[in-house]
């Protein structure tokens, strides 16, 4: 039993008198809300910060084969961590478990710091995969805990806001520590927000009872999940399907407007970005709305968006159009914007309250294995008929359209698990 009752720490008679957003960002909320943006900010910026220094440190250590080994380490453990941070912090607390899953990632930036083979560098990936998999997942499943229902969503578009500014911020502090002080620096850039979690984490956090044996065997994944019958079900379905189409403009984006469209790295990052920003300029307004009917329409439009998305970034791709790609970007990023806060909020409050701290911890490596499904599938089958060949050729290739039509797909499954989510407040 996930215990949730006991961790509520906000009655709803005890709120403060302010609404909206003054009231997320006063007293208590705001101190909570800080605690839980570093722990999600250090899972977004480790994931992009890091990214441009990987390949510079395996070849400075001679084994750049291991880049695509140390990748999939990273992303697999971070599905393990999820997994396991529900027991995890039932059996210690989320403050303990906090603790030492900050410990365990600070460990691992040593190793890396510290590493004299590709190996080493892997075994500390390893190690800082699976403690941000406990950081993030641990930090989502406080979110229920800490703030009444009504300010859920805003809480989710202060966390599209937060990858936003990773996704500017990451690269370039990454990339520049690389430039002036070396790539060992670089995979330790993330210590300052490391910093920040550890002093806020104890004043933001209440203390919970430690549970000696749960009082209902865990279940790793929770009822209902990836069901059609229910808001859980299919807001999983709808994460899952968002995310792994978004993978193909992931893993195939940059290479194809490097080598079709001739941009220059500097250039194919602010295309890249284009995503997070509009994702975080739309996610603060459809955070803001209260009324629940008209959220639940909106989300419900979000992959249609993303299929238009699709198309444009296609089509700007086939013409050389990039006015185009930055288009079809902007409606990908108000895509997510108008889906992910609202199902994942839905998810949340539909999620039987036994199950419901399983359930929120669940949601971050929902969103990890949709990407991880999708690039490895997608991208697989790509590189088996040689797509990235037909990608870098100045002349039009249909393998443009069979990537982002395979997009368009998922994002078209998406549709209609949507239409199975039910955005409502929980009565318990």
């Amino acid at each position: 039993m996930d215990q949730q009752s006991s961790h509520r720490t906000a009655p709803e008679d005890d709120e403060p008198t302010a609404t909206g957003w003054r009231q997320i960002l006063g007293a208590p909320y705001g101190l909570r809300l800080l605690a839980i943006s570093a722990g999600i900010g250090l899972h977004a910026f480790n994931e992009v910060a890091i990214a441009p220094v990987l390949p510079i440190a395996l070849e400075a250590l001679g084994g750049i084969a291991f880049l695509p080994f140390v990748y999939a380490a990273f992303f697999a453990f971070v599905i393990v961590g999820g997994l396991s941070a529900s027991p995890l912090r039932r059996r210690f607390g989320a403050r303990l478990a906090l603790s030492g899953a900050g410990v365990i990632y600070l460990v691992g930036i040593f190793i890396q710091f510290t590493a004299l083979n590709a190996p080493m560098l892997l075994a500390g990936r390893v190690a800082q995969g699976l403690a941000d998999g406990w950081i993030v997942a641990l930090s989502y499943s406080l979110i229920a805990d800490l703030f009444p229902p009504k300010l859920v969503p805003r809480i989710f578009a202060v966390e599209a806001v937060l990858w936003a500014a990773a996704a500017v911020l990451g690269p370039f502090a990454g990339g520049l520590t690389v430039e002036h002080v070396g790539w060992r620096a670089a995979l330790a850039v993330s210590v300052p927000v490391v910093a920040l979690f550890f002093i806020v984490m104890p004043f933001a956090l209440p203390k919970e009872k430690r549970a000696e044996t749960p009082v209902t065997p865990h279940r790793l994944i929770p009822p209902r999940l990836f069901t059609v019958s229910s808001t859980v079900g299919c807001g999983s379905w709808l994460l899952f399907l968002m995310m792994s189409a978004q993978s193909v403009s992931t893993v195939f984006l940059a290479y194809t407007l490097h080598h079709r469209l001739g941009l220059a790295p500097v250039k194919v990052g602010l295309v890249l970005i284009t995503l997070s920003m509009s994702w975080s300029v739309a996610a603060i307004p459809i955070g803001g709305i209260d009324n629940l009917a008209m959220r639940q329409r909106i989300m419900r439009i979000g992959p249609l968006l993303q299929i238009c998305g699709a198309a444009l970034v296609s089509s700007g791709l086939y013409t050389l159009v990039l006015p185009l790609v930055l288009v079809g970007q902007v409606f990908n990023g108000v895509g997510f914007a108008m889906a992910f806060a609202s199902a994942s909020h839905a998810v949340i409050e539909d999620a039987d309250p036994e199950h419901r701290m399983t359930t929120s911890a669940l949601l971050p490596s929902l969103e990890t294995s949709g990407f991880v499904f999708g690039s490895s599938v997608i991208g697989g089958l790509a590189s088996l008929f040689g797509a990235q060949a037909q990608l870098s050729a100045q002349t039009p290739t249909s393998a443009i359209f069979y990537l982002w039509g395979a997009s368009a797909c998922l994002s078209g499954l998406a549709f209609f698990a949507a239409k199975g989510v039910t955005v409502k407040l929980r009565q318990d």
